[in-house]
């Protein structure tokens, strides 16, 4: 019985001391950080100039891997089953936060039961539409879409973007027939092209398009106005009175993630933010905001999942 009892020990300590020896070293390998949306859009760019920053830091690579569908929970529940061993991350969007209150489909309960590791900045949502539109303020398109003959197409490619356009509707009185796409950039030819009327996307991904008249910025949902774009008034100002949407893009890893591992994570995420290609690369995207500690991360999502359960309380959306 003893000599049983001591191989129990010895074995425990053994896997301990293993699991110890292979947190102490990680990263061994490559890291995957699955991106749930389309290649293309800002997020994606954002998530791209975080890995190369995160690689040299931690001196593995860290490879972006796009898994759009599901309404971005494909790619949440890849990360959600995987083993917490700090090699599969989630690269995760508020929409991710909300997708549980809008549809029975996700695959988890709450973007809290993932390990929170850290947070940059996040897209700025702004309503856009075609030159071809005749409105250049939400009054105007709101005076619009009543006129018009038939339902106004909206792209969609987030729940992010239909929480934002819910406000916007919902305080100028109007519909807009929604249009389904896997990224912002695949819904940016329809919307060059007029054949859809109008948008919510992240700034970055209609800026260009913004300054050289082929869209026109109607107004976009933040406290304060984008210094890059003083013309541009915010939602509140053009009188839709919901808060501004909580904006950061989230590093989480699956439920359990060891301390240790978070810790490392965090510390290349914030290493990686400082580097002048990073903040180069946020410049051009229009994305402001600094690297979050692991609390502040969990604190974030918890907030972007208390506005999407006060939005689906206050208008019973639901995208199933």
């Amino acid at each position: 019985m003893k000599r049983s009892i001591t191989s129990l020990v010895v074995g425990a300590l053994t896997l301990w001391t293993a699991t110890v020896a292979a947190q102490a070293t990680y990263p061994t390998k490559p890291i995957r950080l699955i991106v749930p949306i389309a290649a293309g859009g800002p997020s994606d760019a954002a998530a791209r100039a975080l890995a190369k920053g995160m690689s040299a830091t931690l001196g593995q690579e860290v490879l972006v891997e796009n898994r759009p569908g599901g309404n971005t929970g494909l790619g949440a529940g890849a990360v959600l089953n995987a083993p917490a061993d700090g090699y599969t991350l989630l690269f995760a969007l508020p929409s991710n936060a909300g997708l549980p209150h809008l549809s029975k489909a996700s695959p988890y309960k709450s973007l809290a039961d993932f390990s929170p590791t850290a947070a940059i900045g996040g897209n700025t949502q702004c309503l856009v539409v075609p030159a071809s539109v005749p409105a250049r303020t939400l009054a105007e398109f709101a005076a619009y879409a009543k006129s018009s003959a038939k339902p106004l197409m909206r792209g969609a490619s987030s729940v992010a973007e239909d929480m934002v356009a819910g406000q916007i509707t919902s305080a100028l009185g109007i519909s807009l027939e929604r249009v389904p796409y896997k990224g912002s950039a695949q819904a940016m030819p329809d919307l060059l092209e007029g054949r859809l009327q109008a948008a919510v996307m992240p700034v970055g991904a209609s800026v260009a398009h913004v300054r050289s008249g082929r869209l026109a910025m109607l107004g976009c949902s933040i406290a304060e106005r984008i210094p890059a774009l003083p013309a541009v008034p915010t939602l509140g100002e053009s009188g839709v009175s919901a808060a501004p949407l909580i904006t950061a893009h989230f590093v989480l890893g699956p439920p359990r993630l060891p301390a240790d591992i978070v810790d490392r994570l965090a510390a290349a995420v914030r290493q990686a933010a400082q580097t002048a290609d990073f903040k180069q690369e946020m410049d051009r995207l229009l994305i402001v905001g600094a690297a979050r500690s692991p609390a502040e991360t969990r604190d974030l999502v918890l907030q972007a999942e208390a506005q999407y359960t006060q939005f689906v309380r206050e208008t019973g959306a639901s995208i199933d």
